[in-house]
């Protein structure tokens, strides 16, 4: 008994370190490092929102308590629902954590352990998983927020951290749970291969789901009060309102509405943690069994889509190195489903901000930022994962044959994000042009919108000197706060300024005809620049060094420079005196002419 403990307790240390141990966390940088990064920037929300909300709640002492009511519902609900994003966020991440792999199963198996150890090992580590995370991101909500914004007695404050545990914790098994049953089912019901095909779709799907239901807070949380007298439907059918009224509950609340929510959360709970229990026992067995026998690197084999793409590319893309990096763009978006699944992450914001403007106001009305929207977090997600790498050491084909006309591949980019991004999006939107206005005002708003979002994947690679996927990426590298802003700001001004700016052209037809002309002539200005670096001279990069640690002012050799002191300079030294982006784009003959 002694041993098989140890063992339980050696085979729960180890699944749960292979939650940690893939493709998403970067494979460079220290994982306790990149961990702790992480949780501390999910834990942020439990802390400053208690602390902007504390002179609310003092402003509400006065009043009766049923009018700090929906001010707590509004703040409970969004620390439900950002904790349920979250978790479900992580899961999905985790998705090819949730059974053993095949590694886990060629090594474990040979060896003298029971299968029911590593059945019950890999549901412990779940288990510790998932109260490992939910209590790492909302242990200083759950007490915190309750200090800041109840009064009453000690016993009654301690009930009330209590009861946010609980319905937090609750809240996050069923995200956990739902999708543990939704894999296991996809394993009982697909062979390894069609598993393989449909998890990352369904990855994306949820990803969109959880982004949809955390953006549809705001409209829910302002108006809890109104709902409950009036539709109460919309809040049973959103699944964060049944962990508050399960809050409320365990409150001692005896709203009917409340009640039935918490009804509807027990009930939820028990559904799922039964089917998600029997779905992934039944699947345990027959994945161990179907996984030994699959062979390993069966999905990176061709598929009807791989030979599509290369058909595609044939057709569209006349240069030879243009159409072989177009193939090779859209190969790779098809075969890795971690970029797939960083692109739904864009792509899910954009649904989910349309979702939240069409509940607003309507669907004619927020129809002209819709294909704003969309383009804009598609060409921007393809901009992002353009950066992350894809089997980095095959990068080599890529620099063996670069030559002068690396011009061509940085084109490639652009057909690319042209063919794979803008092209079908519009395609798909059109007939909704069609049938909400009028032929001519259709081709009208659809020329539009075309000719914005190719502005805009201009705008995205004007500094973009790489073969998307074959550059390293170093973590960290990124001022995350400083981009988020400059992304704020762009997209605001891109899709609802310029949707604004569309509805006000379209009533003249004069004013797209000068809206074409200033369209073109932003178009001149980028090709324009790139000319200049074509005769100026660049190399392509393949790695992204992160900063140096210690910056230097290069005052020696400025002075060398001035005084014209025949001293030698070297390449390095010599390349910090030029801006940085062009320092990386300044090929090696030139560097030697700086020399």
């Amino acid at each position: 008994m002694t041993h098989s403990r140890d063992q339980f307790v050696a085979l729960v240390r180890h699944f749960f370190g292979r939650f940690f141990d893939n493709e998403f966390v970067a494979g460079d940088s220290e994982m306790h490092v990149t961990v702790t990064k992480i949780l501390a920037l999910l834990a942020a929300p439990g802390v400053v929102l208690p602390c902007l909300r504390y002179i609310t709640y003092l402003k509400l002492d006065g009043y009766p308590p049923d009018a700090r009511l929906p001010a707590l519902w509004s703040d409970r609900l969004f620390f439900l629902c950002f904790s349920m994003l979250v978790m479900g966020g992580v899961t999905v991440l985790e998705w090819d954590a949730l059974f053993p792999d095949r590694r886990d199963y060629v090594s474990l198996v040979p060896l003298p352990i029971r299968a029911r150890t590593i059945f019950l090992a890999k549901v412990g580590a779940l288990a510790f998983f998932l109260v490992a995370f939910t209590i790492a991101v909302n242990a200083v909500s759950i007490v915190l927020f309750p200090i800041i914004s109840y009064r009453g007695t000690a016993a009654a404050l301690l009930g009330a951290i209590a009861a946010h545990g609980v319905s937090i914790v609750a809240a996050n098994t069923f995200v956990f749970v739902s999708l543990i049953a939704i894999e296991g089912i996809l394993l009982n019901a697909l062979s390894v291969r069609w598993f393989r095909r449909a998890s990352v779709y369904v990855q994306c799907a949820m990803v969109i789901a959880l982004l949809s239901l955390f953006f549809l807070y705001p409209g829910i949380a302002s108006s809890i009060t109104e709902w409950k007298t009036r539709r109460p439907m919309v809040l049973y059918a959103f699944p964060p309102m049944w962990f508050l009224g399960l809050n409320e509950q365990l409150l001692g609340s005896h709203d009917a509405v409340m009640l039935t929510l918490a009804r509807l959360a027990r009930y939820g709970l028990a559904i799922v943690s039964g089917v998600g229990a029997a779905a992934y026992a039944i699947a345990y067995r027959r994945h161990v069994r179907r996984t030994l026998e699959s062979l390993e690197g069966d999905a990176g084999t061709r598929t009807r889509v791989h030979r599509f793409i290369g058909r595609l590319a044939d057709r569209l893309v006349p240069h030879p190195i243009e159409r072989a990096v177009v193939a090779f763009i859209g190969k790779t978006i098809a075969r890795s489903g971690r970029h797939r699944i960083f692109l739904a992450v864009y792509v899910g914001v954009g649904c989910a901000l349309i979702l939240q403007a069409v509940a607003a106001s309507g669907l004619r009305q927020a129809w002209l930022s819709v294909p704003l929207l969309l383009s804009f977090f598609t060409l921007s997600g393809m901009r992002y994962i353009f950066t992350l790498p894809s089997e980095l050491p095959a990068n080599w084909l890529f620099r063996v044959n670069e030559n002068h006309e690396r011009r061509r591949a940085l084109n490639a980019s652009r057909r690319a994000m042209l063919w794979f991004g803008i092209a079908p999006l519009f395609v798909a939107l059109a007939p909704f042009y069609f049938v909400l206005w009028r032929p001519g005002v259709a081709a009208a708003h659809l020329l539009f919108g075309i000719v914005i979002s190719m502005l805009l994947v201009e705008a995205l690679l004007l500094d973009f000197w790489k073969i998307p996927f074959t550059c390293s990426y170093p973590a960290g590298k990124a001022n995350v706060t400083l981009l988020w802003i400059f992304y704020w700001l762009g997209f605001t001004t891109y899709a609802y300024s310029m949707a604004s700016l569309e509805s006000w052209m379209v009533l003249r037809p004069w004013r797209l005809a000068i809206f074409y002309l200033a369209a073109a002539a932003v178009w001149a200005a980028f090709e324009l620049y790139r000319r200049k670096w074509d005769a100026i001279g660049f190399t392509l990069v393949f790695e992204d060094a992160p900063d140096p640690v210690v910056r230097t002012l290069g005052l020696s050799e400025i002075a060398w420079l001035i005084n014209r002191r025949p001293a030698p300079i070297s390449a390095t030294r010599a390349a910090s005196l030029t801006p940085p982006a062009a320092a990386r784009r300044s090929s090696p003959s030139r560097t030697s002419d700086v020399t």
